[in-house]
């Protein structure tokens, strides 16, 4: 899985999710406070990026989308599923607890396991491993934080999350590094505000019985009411597919290309 010596930005601080897996693509990482910080620090110096950009139980992470919209020269080169593993962590014993940290996603995805807690305060957290080094600073607290989270924070009570459906969360490595040689494809459009525009775009891939994997809506920030449309497809790059796209929408932006992966541990 190993890339370049490039610098891979990850969404810190140390422990997270992101984190294991931008070492298992390089040996120099470095933290950022924020998916946003790490698009910046990608534009700013040519070096990668490990971003989340959806999960199998809470869908999108729209930081990222908006991440891949704004950003006309950052481009998606490697995907890679990793299984979520989600432990309830602290200091002290379970009864004790007041509060809860975590990153929005980890609390959804542990619903169950916080009602069955009665009241307790949730707080939500920029990620899991910053909710793991608050929950280290705080005796009457618990984080929602991987196993290394828990152990890099010294939190030595540790309830492992059991959940009912697969857990993983799909991360993407961003760069300025434009590929169009992979199996799986990403294009951002907007369309016209008529009826039959979404079904004369997608109806493209279905005259050329291309497969679409994956097809999200995200505002306009600058134009209330109106969207745009992430989607993801496989087979080959295709120039003559591109102008069809981009003769039914607005604009068109190809956001790059890539083979999907599965997380190796290492």
């Amino acid at each position: 899985m190993e890339m370049s010596d490039k610098t891979i930005f990850y969404l810190g601080p140390r422990g997270s999710f992101s984190h294991e897996v931008a070492e298992a693509l390089g040996k120099e990482v470095k933290p950022e406070r924020s998916i946003s910080a790490i698009y910046q620090k990608v534009v700013e110096t040519d070096q990668y990026g490990v971003v989340p950009i959806e999960n199998s139980i809470e869908g999108p992470v729209n930081e990222t989308l908006d991440g891949l919209f704004r950003h006309d020269s950052v481009y998606i080169t490697r995907s890679i599923d990793f299984p979520i593993e989600i432990f309830l962590a602290s200091k002290v014993e379970i009864n004790d607890i007041e509060r809860v940290y975590s990153h929005p996603h980890a609390i959804a995805e542990a619903r169950e396991f916080l009602e069955k807690l009665g009241n307790i305060e949730v707080i939500r957290t920029v990620s899991t491993s910053e909710a793991a080094d608050l929950a280290s600073r705080d005796e009457k607290s618990a984080a929602l934080c991987s196993k290394r989270a828990a152990v890099e924070y010294e939190l030595k009570h540790m309830v492992k999350i059991d959940q009912d459906t697969p857990n993983i969360t799909r991360f993407i490595v961003i760069s300025k590094e434009r590929k169009t040689d992979g199996s799986r494809h990403s294009i951002m459009s907007i369309i016209p505000d008529e009826p039959g525009s979404l079904y004369n775009l997608i109806g493209v891939f279905s005259d050329r019985h291309i497969n679409m994997n994956m097809i999200y809506s995200r505002p306009l920030r600058n134009n209330i009411w109106k969207y745009y449309f992430y989607i993801e497809f496989s087979g080959k790059f295709d120039v003559s597919l591109m102008e069809s796209l981009k003769d039914r929408s607005i604009k068109l932006f190809y956001k790059g290309s890539f083979d999907p992966m599965q997380y190796k541990s290492q």
